[in-house]
């Protein structure tokens, strides 16, 4: 099936970050690619028998990408609100997860590939148990994602981790690839790290017709980062450096380079942000999760004039409670305005920015996250005619409205992969109410055996993960 995307205005950045407006635009799609762009009336007459996709009323833009999160996560959403982040996952959410089988996370990533399409997202790069089982679910409903599974120092084993990429690097028609995921340096050893980071290098220049592996870390997100990290490391007898912030220790230690992908970088100051800068680390930016979960709030404004390798992520849809990614779009594009009294930070250009092509970039995803002629065929309308998208008679406020006014719900159309897997506000080819059923059983089942002892039964990880 031949397809073409008719709207009012498409609007994308191209990869020299260039800003693109097209009025009455026609995009035409052959296979998994847009081979032209461009206005209605100059390019129609290459449409020949082509299945059209939109209308005048519709926003065309990239996909948006997801560029942190822990999909299958969905099967906890609610459950563990309002508490801090270490009583949060210690108490809470390493217990429940131990319990996890193959199946749930599966069910759970379907449910959260679901909601990701439903609002717009077509790439998601996630970190979770069972990974193969999350390629799964993210290839079944037509997404794109990077998948990983979690190394913690003394409960899983970057053994198994590296069996993931070997396995499932750049597989599924090339729609799923794999990261290191390191949970975190106060999880993993200086050790593992050092020698995740020789695999990598390895596997990058022995595999030059793949994709680059990718290291996919959180990286200060918490106050006691530094300290937490030198008392793990200290319990494995393996010195610690001098150094005073997380971004330093993972410089000092060699990893901080242009294949690392730093979720958060919250607790970061200039010389740390000059460091991320110059060493052209991957940056994702999770405020409404950090909000949530009272973690602080990243210099944003300043990351985002440094450099441009940065992307949005919602995190977990159990510490943000949503995948909906416009709902941390229009956090970010507010938040920093009355945090600083300045109402010119964080233009709705930027947030447009971060949610597409910097998306692309902080993963390392070439042909994602923009329109550009030859690119990947990951395409999404938005209906426009909508009371709060109105009024829209002048085509300059949309980008303001995809700041400050849309929602995931407004999202008319998806095309991922040059194939249509949302309709019309309606998924093909999946009944969301199954899925929806067995969510409810599986959380219900992991919430109703909870016993005290649940506080050291993450240890199961270490005998259940990664068969």
């Amino acid at each position: 099936m031949e397809l073409a995307v008719e709207g009012r205005l498409a609007i994308y950045f191209d990869n020299d970050f260039d800003l693109k407006f097209v009025k009455n635009p026609l995009l035409i799609i052959e296979e998994d690619r847009i081979v032209e762009i461009g206005t209605y009336d100059k390019i129609k007459h290459n449409l020949s028998g082509h299945d059209v996709v939109g209308d005048k009323n519709q926003l065309i833009i990239p996909g948006l990408i997801n560029s942190h999160t822990h999909l299958a996560m969905t099967v906890f959403r609610g459950i563990a609100d309002d508490i801090p982040l270490k009583t949060w996952l210690e108490e809470n959410i390493w217990p429940l997860e131990a319990k996890l089988t193959e199946e749930d996370v599966y069910q759970g990533a379907l449910l959260g590939s679901m909601e990701s399409i439903l609002s717009g997202v077509t790439t998601v790069n996630s970190m979770y148990w069972y990974p193969e089982f999350e390629a799964k679910a993210i290839s079944d409903v037509g997404l794109k994602g990077i998948i990983a599974a979690p190394v913690i120092t003394g409960i899983t084993t970057l053994e198994d981790a590296i069996d993931i990429v070997k396995e499932h690097h750049n597989s599924l028609e090339e729609t799923i690839r794999v990261s290191l995921a390191l949970h975190s340096p106060y999880t993993v050893s200086i050790s593992d790290f050092k020698a995740a980071h020789k695999f990598m290098k390895e596997y990058n220049s022995e595999n030059p017709e793949n994709p680059e592996v990718l290291i996919h870390t959180h990286l200060a997100e918490s106050e006691t980062e530094i300290k937490d990290s030198k008392k793990f490391n200290e319990k494995y007898e393996i010195p610690f450096p001098n150094v005073k912030t997380p971004v330093q220790f993972l410089d000092e230690i060699g990893i901080l380079d242009e294949n690392l992908m730093a979720a958060h970088c919250i607790h970061v100051n200039n010389k740390d942000i000059n460091l991320l800068k110059d060493k052209r680390t991957k940056i994702s930016l999770n405020p409404l999760s950090n909000a949530k979960l009272g973690n602080h709030m990243p210099p944003i404004p300043e990351i985002i004039k440094s450099t441009r390798l940065v992307g949005l992520g919602t995190d977990g849809p159990s510490s943000n409670n949503t995948l909906d990614l416009f709902d941390t779009i229009r956090f970010l594009a507010v938040y920093y305005k009355g945090l600083h009294h300045n109402p010119t930070l964080i233009k709705a250009e930027e947030a447009f920015r971060l949610a597409t092509i910097g998306g692309a970039k902080a993963i390392g995803w070439e042909g994602i996250g923009t329109l550009e002629k030859n690119s990947f065929a990951d395409i999404v309308t938005i209906n426009l005619k909508k009371p709060h998208l109105t009024p829209n008679f002048d085509d300059k406020y949309l980008l303001n409205h995809f700041a400050y006014s849309m929602k995931g719900n407004d999202v008319t159309n998806v095309i991922s992969n040059g194939k249509i897997i949302l309709e019309n506000s309606t998924l093909l080819n999946r009944d969301i109410d199954i899925t929806l059923d067995e969510i409810e059983k599986i959380t219900h089942r992991l919430v109703s055996t909870k016993s005290e002892n649940d506080a050291n039964s993450a240890l199961l990880f270490q005998s259940k993960l990664h068969k």
